[in-house]
């Protein structure tokens, strides 16, 4: 019975190497169906792994090119011939023609370099060469990103989820004793795979969120990071301005939220976790918002601009829940209100909300 060689694969290293790892087991001869079903499995967790080991088998083509000639020189003469010619001056432009009569080849104070040494730069460029790339794979944190309307979900490399809103990018690195997430934009929902030999820390410009085991959700806006628990417990580490380092706040526990941002003082607050994170389900709910942060809502998913003006009328509170591709249903909701206009310019990609005279929201 032929062994299954799939275990092998390191969960934890990157998904580079676990992609040139899957190529080289299913090179080998012994390689079962087992093997080739767990890489089916491995490959449709994520677009990414999928191109990962697509260039890691178009690396080792490029290698292994008949195009590319190899010398066949031993490795030992090569050596020697190196060791010989060291004091050889290798010309990187066109060769001179050799004049007549010349037994040794000598042009402007260059020697011509020899065969054996043109093979050893050649080699020494393709193995160069192969560890750049291998490095930069290896090196290179990978990143995630979505579009204006767009949410994806992204199974990690130690089996935590990463839900991304719209217009939203990542920056993902994993050590053998750390994980660290950078939200460089936009919002997202975490569901950590436990590893309490492995804290996972999402950073969020200057704010941490440190977990081992949980569920939470990070939207970093301008000026502010909202972090939401959903379940388990983090921790969050602010910027301590007077000391000059990090200072941990108290835990966040399932149900509480806390908001960073300048000039407050960061503290846990309860709120509907399902309410915060609706937009995964497409959903955007109110309970008594500003109509102004709705529609900046709506704008967030959508080309189609919606301006509320007027301060009396961007303050007006609703209650509601809206799709966030409808944008059509939030000003269906809109034209209720008595003495509303809604304005749309030729191509239909600004909206204007204005009222004559304040009223009552429609119940």
């Amino acid at each position: 019975m032929k062994k299954d060689h799939s275990t092998e694969i390191d969960p934890t290293a990157s998904v580079m190497e676990q992609a040139s790892a899957w190529r080289t087991l299913l090179n080998e001869d012994d390689a079962t169906a087992a093997d080739h079903r767990a890489f089916g499995d491995w490959a449709a967790r994520s677009p990414e792994r999928v191109n990962a080991f697509l260039q890691s088998e178009r690396l080792s083509r490029a290698l292994t090119s008949g195009r590319l000639r190899w010398p066949d020189t031993p490795v030992e003469e090569l050596i020697r011939a190196a060791k010989a010619a060291s004091s050889e001056v290798i010309n990187l432009s066109p060769p001179l023609a050799r004049p007549r009569g010349l037994s040794e080849a000598v042009h402007g104070g260059f020697k011509t370099p020899s065969i054996a040494l043109r093979r050893i730069v050649a080699v020494a460029s393709i193995t160069l060469l192969a560890l750049g790339v291998w490095l930069y794979s290896v090196l290179s944190p990978e990143r995630f990103q979505t579009a204006l309307g767009e949410q994806r979900s992204v199974v990690l490399n130690d089996g935590s989820v990463v839900t991304l809103n719209t217009s939203s990018s990542i920056e993902v690195r994993f050590g053998k004793d750390h994980r660290v997430v950078r939200l460089l934009a936009g919002e997202a929902l975490f569901q950590v795979a436990h590893d309490a030999a492995r804290p996972f820390d999402v950073a969020a410009g200057a704010t941490t969120v440190r977990a081992v085991g949980t569920q939470f959700n990070v939207d970093r806006r301008v000026g502010a990071t909202t972090v939401t628990v959903v379940e388990g417990k983090v921790a969050v580490f602010i910027p301590d301005d007077e000391a000059g380092v990090e200072a941990e706040n108290l835990p966040l526990a399932a149900g509480e939220q806390m908001t960073v941002a300048p000039l407050i003082t960061p503290r846990a607050e309860r709120t509907d976790a399902a309410t915060v994170t609706a937009w995964t389900q497409r959903k955007l709910v109110f309970d008594h918002r500003p109509l102004g942060e709705v529609a900046d809502e709506f704008n967030r998913y959508n080309r189609q601009a919606i301006e509320i003006r007027g301060v009396a009328l961007r303050g007006l509170q609703i209650t509601g829940v809206f799709a966030t591709n409808d944008p059509e249903s939030f000003l269906i909701f809109l034209a209720q209100f008595p003495d509303v206009s809604i304005e749309r310019d030729a191509e239909r990609r600004h909206i204007l909300v204005t009222q004559n005279d304040l009223v009552a929201a429609p119940k």
